[in-house]
């Protein structure tokens, strides 16, 4: 997360930064994404950059939560979210961004994956109504609706980067992704698939 110091900044050298950083994580996987070049896009020597984020990985964070964070709490927060699953809710969002300019963040954000990532959106998948009848899986302690929520979060993945890869039309990533939700959903209710 950023410093105090990156908060003392002026909004148009914060905004500046951030800009920066998501242009270069956009353009790059994460280990391509230089600091250097952030750094040098924005205006700052890469020494300075340092007094407001502590490496790569703490700016990349800041972004990820920003940019997703903020729509998670935003979707946990609809009073209609029973009726549309939260994990629907988080696929329609980033699905959205196809042909956007966000694109490439949200496709080079799902390839690099790492485990620190899945865990954080897969908790965030936990802690509300995963499937429509969440309330009929045989076994409900947290780790297995974690597991489950993992399971949901890396076929998310495959459906979007097909979709954004042009292996899959937007209607084709819609139908994969729900056939998958149907078919967890029926595995846990024991029913047939």
């Amino acid at each position: 997360m950023p410093t105090k110091q990156f908060f003392n900044l002026s909004k148009e050298k914060q905004n500046s930064i951030i800009r920066c950083a998501f242009n270069e994580f956009s353009e790059n996987e994460f280990d391509k994404a230089s600091i250097f070049s952030i750094a040098q896009k924005s205006g700052f020597s890469r020494s300075s950059f340092y007094c407001y984020f502590k490496d790569k990985d703490d700016i990349y964070k800041y972004l990820v939560n920003k940019f997703l964070k903020q729509k998670l709490d935003i979707l946990k927060k609809d009073k209609d979210l029973s009726k549309k699953q939260l994990s629907k809710a988080i696929f329609e969002y980033l699905l959205s961004f196809y042909g956007k300019e966000e694109q490439n963040f949200v496709k080079n954000f799902l390839k690099n994956m790492n485990p620190e990532n899945v865990h954080y959106i897969a908790y965030e998948l936990q802690s509300s109504p995963l499937l429509s009848n969440c309330n009929k899986v045989m076994s409900k302690n947290s780790f297995d609706i974690y597991i489950v929520s993992t399971v949901v979060l890396c076929n998310m993945a495959i459906a979007i980067l097909n979709c954004f890869e042009g292996i899959y039309t937007k209607k084709q990533a819609e139908k994969y992704f729900d056939r998958m939700l149907q078919i967890l959903e029926n595995g846990l209710k024991g029913e047939k698939i």
